[in-house]
């Protein structure tokens, strides 16, 4: 029995060192996990703001560019056109710019 307690006693001191190690890896990486997530959190509400100011400079965009065409109300090319088709032409615009 002591030489069986013997030879894996160091196996055990082993062991428990590797679960030691491992723990403190474990706690690394849920840290780690953590601070990703918060930064997702961060992204995805910024991914948020940066469409809604995308949206916001296409109106924008849009009504300048009815504003413009009203102003030049005298050129016959465009009194045709309906806001769908001068709204598809700015974002045409936009997606060229």
């Amino acid at each position: 029995m002591k030489a069986e307690v013997s030879v894996l006693s160091p196996r055990v001191a082993y062991l428990d060192h590797q679960r030691l190690v491992l723990n403190v890896d474990n706690s690394v990486l849920k840290q780690r996990i953590a601070a990703l997530s918060q930064d997702k959190i961060f992204k995805d509400a910024h991914q948020e703001a940066l469409k809604g100011e995308i949206e916001r400079l296409k109106q924008m965009y849009y009504q300048q560019t009815m504003q413009k065409k009203m102003e030049n109300g005298s050129n016959p090319t465009h009194h045709h056109d309906s806001p769908i088709a001068d709204h598809a032409n700015a974002q045409e615009q936009l997606m060229i710019n």
